[in-house]
């Protein structure tokens, strides 16, 4: 027993070594990034992504006070922008840009995998 918790540990010690933020993606029925955190699909016909926007305010000044990472209100902005390293868990969704300032179309969740770390083009909206 104490044999398979030790090697479940390590399994998930590994994971999230290797960056693994699946945990964070927020929207179930769509696709993930286990890079990001971020959840992404199709909608609509328009390809959209999980963001960090109000919701997510408030942890991620907290965080960086941790981390002392706080320097200037422009750290603050860098990390809220949808194109942050990761996403918090928080229902939060923007459509994406298509390259061009565009919302880039789809006609199924895949179709937005090669846009999936795209800007936003929307603002970040609360469900």
């Amino acid at each position: 027993m104490k044999l398979a918790i030790g090697v479940c540990f390590v399994i998930l010690a590994a994971a999230y070594a290797e960056g693994d933020w699946s945990r964070n993606c927020y929207f179930g029925s769509s696709l993930c990034n286990a890079d990001t955190g971020c959840s992404y699909g199709c909608w609509k016909n328009v390809c959209w992504s999980q963001c960090n926007g109000v919701c997510t305010i408030a942890d991620i000044i907290e965080e960086m006070k941790k981390h002392d990472e706080i320097h200037d209100g422009h750290d603050i902005i860098d990390k809220l922008t949808p194109d942050a390293s990761t996403c918090a868990k928080c229902a939060e969704w923007c459509y994406l840009d298509d390259g061009e300032g565009n919302y880039n179309p789809c006609s199924s969740n895949s179709d937005c995998e090669p846009v999936k770390l795209n800007q936003c083009v929307s603002h970040c909206a609360v469900i």
